[in-house]
């Protein structure tokens, strides 16, 4: 389990109850999508791989490997990963306009904040560092490798309940996905959909409720209020 405790915030004023806020991560926090797609593009042209279309990436199965072996399923992805990890350096991501404010905010007015992300261990840390997200803002980060199902899974949450040792605080998904809307609704937790990620070209927040739809995390600590 990757835990990074960090002192919690105290309130700044009696209109915030503290709660438990979780998080996505990748394109709901970090801007992921645009450097994910031009790195998988450059490494399929190194190797001579057919060139899949956008629409192919948006979709994100249970694993990284997983959504590989979808695009290329009679390709050996070991090329692939090694001219990935050579690459992944000269692709920085980067945080989303106004997401660390927001999140320095949010831990003011006195919430936990969490991270439920399907991305595994491998390159969280750099791509935080690269976004200017310091891990010590959370109380918990939480890998595909640290949970016992991935989203959509509701059973993703688990380890948020395991590290407080009790039930959270009126807890709250933050995320840019379907696979983040079904874990939460599935889990009984509140959701906030935020219109950041790929898939709002496509629809998404579908037909989750306006009242609990954001153009982004900015405007987070204002609808908290």
């Amino acid at each position: 389990m990757a835990t990074h405790t960090a002192a919690p915030g105290s309130l700044s004023s009696g209109l915030v109850t503290a709660r438990d806020l979780i998080f996505d991560l990748d394109d709901t926090l970090i801007e992921s999508f645009p450097s994910y797609v031009r790195l998988h593009l450059r490494v399929a042209q190194d190797l001579g791989w057919r060139m899949p279309s956008r629409l192919e990436l948006v979709e994100y199965g249970p694993t990284w490997h997983a959504t590989l072996t979808r695009i290329w399923p009679d390709q050996d992805l070991a090329p692939f990963v090694a001219r990935y990890d050579e690459l992944a350096h000269t692709h920085p991501y980067q945080a989303l306009p106004g997401a660390l404010h927001a999140l320095r905010r949010l831990r003011s007015d006195g919430h936990r904040l969490w991270v439920v992300t399907k991305r595994e261990r491998l390159r969280l840390g750099q791509r935080l560092e690269e976004a200017g997200l310091p891990a010590t803002l959370f109380d918990g980060i939480f890998c595909n490798e640290d949970v016992p199902e991935p989203k959509p899974s509701p059973r993703c949450f688990e380890p948020i309940a395991a590290a407080l040792g009790r039930a959270p605080t009126r807890p709250l998904y933050v995320g840019d996905r379907d696979d983040d809307r079904q874990a939460a609704v599935a889990a009984g937790i509140e959701f906030v959909a935020v219109c950041t990620g790929p898939e709002h070209s496509l629809g998404f927040p579908y037909e989750h409720p306006a009242s609990h739809v954001l153009p982004s995390v900015t405007s987070l600590p204002a609808w908290l209020r």
